[in-house]
């Protein structure tokens, strides 16, 4: 056991959801300034997809085993929310919005029945 308050992990979530905002509206405002942050390359965004993919997995997994009703449900509220986001980027790109948009619907769903589906 550590000798530190578990809950100053809520602490340090507050503070990383901080830094991840301010990364994610740099991107929003200025997507070369975003890459220059973060290091990230243009070239390689196919392959950091692929872990982002992953850790979706991971968080939907250890919350649907682990964790709460409300977790599940807000976690897939998070998960609808990135896939609207995606939809809408590609809507102003004038390209295919349908997988985002169904992927979307489909987390909403499961939010909605894990937030107010009846008692088990």
């Amino acid at each position: 056991m550590l000798p530190i308050p578990a809950s100053v992990a809520a602490y340090l979530a507050y503070i990383t959801a901080g830094f991840l905002f301010l990364l994610g509206a740099v991107f929003t405002l200025s997507p070369a300034k975003g890459l220059a942050m973060t290091k990230h390359r243009a070239e390689n965004l196919p392959t950091i997809m692929a872990g982002r993919y992953f850790f979706m997995v991971l968080v939907a997994l250890g919350v649907a085993l682990t964790g709460t009703l409300q977790q599940l449900g807000f976690v897939f509220l998070g998960l609808a929310g990135v896939a609207f986001f995606d939809a809408a980027v590609y809507a102003r790109a004038k390209t295919a919005v349908t997988p985002h948009l169904a992927a979307g619907i489909g987390a909403i769903i499961v939010a909605v029945i894990a937030l107010k589906g009846a008692p088990a």
